[in-house]
């Protein structure tokens, strides 16, 4: 889920985290309070226990799901910059997918793709998620000196991602109109 993406534009903006940009790369380098492995568990076991608080069992699951899947991606995915635990040292943990940008746009695609099938998106749903995905293929293939405005203006990724995040959930919310929730698709235990 994309609460992990909040933390870390919260954090950013307050100066907790940071990322080193070059002219040619992002470097997500001190992340380890809002994307470490820990936080990712915590924040997942959080979410289920509202959703079970709440009796919303099914709902508290698969956003907690979410969560300790968007950790994974990014251990998949990021340089070797998710630390264990929510703190400066220790081990970090990072696949760097991204340093292969057809197989890093591939398997976000492909998860995306497995997330619509699961939950019965709509065809409209998926137009939107193959649209997102494409819309980062930039960041994914970037042209020489790209990220100089980033470097100018420290607060505008952060800024972006906000912006990503905020029009990823308009557009799930009126493309997935008619989507299956997992609660409706999971039989009521107290039948």
């Amino acid at each position: 889920m994309q609460f992990v993406e909040l933390l870390w534009i919260l954090f950013t903006f307050l100066g907790i985290e940071h990322a080193r940009i070059t002219p040619d790369a992002i470097h997500l380098d001190f992340l380890p309070y809002s994307h470490s492995v820990t936080t990712g568990l915590v924040l997942a076991a959080i979410t289920w226990g509202f959703g079970k608080a709440g009796r919303r069992t099914n709902v508290g699951m698969a956003i907690a799901l979410g969560i300790l899947s968007h950790i994974l991606l990014d251990i998949i995915h990021h340089e070797p910059n998710i630390a264990l635990l929510p703190m400066q040292w220790g081990p970090q943990f990072g696949l760097n997918l991204q340093a292969y940008p057809i197989l890093d746009f591939l398997v976000e695609l492909a998860f995306c793709l497995v997330c619509w099938a699961f939950f019965h998106g709509t065809r409209g749903l998926l137009i939107g998620i193959v649209i997102f995905n494409l819309l980062n293929i930039p960041f994914m293939f970037p042209r020489s000196q790209m990220f100089v405005p980033l470097i100018e203006h420290p607060n505008l990724l952060p800024t972006l991602i906000l912006v990503e995040v905020v029009a990823t959930w308009l557009a799930v919310w009126w493309l997935g109109k008619g989507t299956i929730l997992l609660e409706d698709a999971m039989p009521d235990p107290r039948i």
